[in-house]
């Protein structure tokens, strides 16, 4: 079992990052299980501090609830802040740190009020702290197995501070007991909390494993849907989003660029040559715009030769037109395909945001508007959408 749950362990450490902030959402969300097991200790805390006149039951019962409420707080907080925007892994990261943190100091409260409560003497009601206690404690190793079963590592951890000094308790209890039954008794109960915090990791080992296993196809599927079948680049789904966080984070002084591309010639090289090498052209030639494109910019293919580019970061047009040019030149170089030497051009058109646009659909219709200009000029290129296209005379100039 504890091979198995290292190598969980090992393996949730190696999550993807969308994966790991939806297993964290999984266990930082829910509030009532976190506001049930205040209320569970503090009635059976305040109980056994009453019944017992115990100062210190009654210090660590108190300080129990206010942790709680704390802990409730804290889930609300996180409630509010995803709200607001997804988070990334760091902070997602952060979050589980604070809510592990809540969550062993609970762990070891509950196991310090069960364990003074078994040790302290027992009768006129012998029969009544067992009783609570163990209630108490197998209610807790329930929620936490049910709640924090995705993080089996929290999960773990939270059990071994709350059934350890559980447990030690009914050992002491059984050694105080005169009757044999009574002794058992106190053993089996032992005992039983044990296996049950087993099985409850064993159960959350393969739970994690199986949500794990779910989400990363969800996020496997939803990636392909956002991707271009033939290349692997964005589609318009993913183009969207992508030009959205763009444009949001655009500081004061900065453009956004759209290019337009469209691969000259490529309709008479899938007539000559069949889809197949027009497919693999369109292949050769993703690869080579990659090359082009920086990380946090954007490529997609909107469909046959038909490309758009978001270029961000740019302080002044001539930077948008030096990387139009830098495309056209490395894209539109010679191909070798099959044996056969292929020849195509490029032809771009561009727009900046916010000065031409501030949606998609406004920017890649007035670049797009720009290229076809463009291509009706019968010369490949690079045209702004404010611009008129060159002659023939100025482009082989």
């Amino acid at each position: 079992m504890w091979r198995r749950l290292g190598q969980t362990s090992r393996n949730s450490t190696r999550l993807p990052d969308a994966a790991y902030v939806e297993l964290v959402d999984m266990v930082a969300r829910p509030v009532m299980p976190v506001a049930f097991m205040g209320v569970a200790l503090a009635c059976v805390g305040l109980l056994l501090a009453a019944r017992k006149h115990d100062v210190a039951l009654l210090v660590l019962t108190l300080a129990a609830i206010a942790l709680d409420i704390a802990s409730i707080f804290l889930v609300l907080a996180y409630q509010r802040r995803t709200a607001v925007a997804t988070i990334l892994a760091d902070e997602a990261r952060l979050w589980e740190r604070r809510y592990a943190i809540g969550l062993f100091t609970f762990a070891a409260l509950l196991g310090a009020v069960n364990a003074r409560a078994l040790m302290m003497a027992h009768p006129p009601d012998s029969s009544l702290v067992p009783m609570l206690t163990s209630g108490l404690a197998f209610v807790f190793a329930g929620g936490v197995v049910s709640n924090v079963a995705f993080r089996p590592r929290l999960c773990a951890i939270g059990l071994a501070l709350s059934a350890t000094p559980t447990v030690v308790g009914f050992f002491d209890r059984a050694t105080q007991a005169t009757d044999i039954h009574v002794v058992l008794g106190f053993v089996l109960q032992a005992l039983l909390l044990s296996a049950f915090a087993v099985v409850g990791l064993i159960w959350a080992s393969a739970t994690h494993a199986a949500t794990r296993r779910q989400i990363i196809s969800k996020l496997d599927f939803a990636k392909m849907a956002r991707r271009d079948d033939l290349t692997g680049l964005a589609n318009r789904i993913e183009l969207r989003e992508r030009f959205d966080e763009a444009f949001a984070g655009l500081a004061d002084d900065e453009l956004l660029a759209i290019h337009c591309l469209d691969l000259d010639r490529f309709k008479a090289v899938n007539d000559a040559y069949g889809h197949l090498t027009g497919d693999q052209l369109l292949c050769a030639a993703t690869t080579r715009l990659l090359t082009m494109v920086r990380r946090e910019d954007t490529a997609a293919r909107l469909g046959g030769d038909e490309f758009v580019v978001i270029q961000t970061g740019v302080r002044h047009p001539d930077e948008a037109l030096l990387l139009a040019r830098r495309i056209i030149r490395v894209v539109g170089a010679p191909f070798e395909i099959e044996g056969r030497n292929i020849q195509i051009g490029v032809s771009i058109g561009v727009a900046l945001a916010p000065r031409d646009g501030a949606t998609l659909e406004q920017l890649t219709a007035r670049a797009d508007a720009a290229l076809y200009r463009m291509k009706r000029s019968g010369c490949g290129g690079v045209v702004f959408s404010d611009e008129p296209p060159p002659s023939s005379a100025a482009n082989d100039s």
